[in-house]
């Protein structure tokens, strides 16, 4: 792991941070309710892990995510906040939220579709440890 002036931990499966067509690319938006261990045993992707005041057009056209994965709830947003953002950015691709089980996830999917829905919306909700 690379750490930036900026204090924003880069996690890659490679040292170029260009992403590359044959590698997955996974955002990570706000780490510390999203368990980034887990995804640094995925072969083949870069992640990259931001803030999400940080989150822009400029990051998202270097990037190019396949997949934006973030806390259901974090710090200073919400998923919705996220989607819409990315919504507003252009985003088309996959975004994933981490959560503890619903009891009505419908809800909250509905809701994403409804205001977002060129965004590819869904859940992953993982049990209490």
């Amino acid at each position: 792991m690379t750490r930036r002036p900026d204090s924003h931990a880069v996690t890659s499966a490679h040292r170029d941070e260009t992403p590359s067509r044959d590698r997955r690319r996974i955002l990570v938006v706000e780490t510390s309710q999203v368990p980034p261990l887990a995804l640094q045993g995925v072969s083949g992707a870069v992640v990259t892990i931001i803030k999400f005041p940080d989150l822009d057009g400029a990051l998202l056209a270097r990037l190019q995510p396949d997949i934006v994965v973030a806390p259901l709830i974090g710090d200073r947003f919400d998923i919705l906040d996220l989607a819409g953002e990315l919504d507003r950015l252009g985003y088309r691709g996959a975004l994933r939220a981490v959560t503890r089980p619903l009891p009505k996830a419908e809800l909250v999917r509905h809701e994403i579709a409804a205001q977002c829905p060129r965004i590819d919306f869904a859940l992953i909700e993982l049990p209490l440890v």
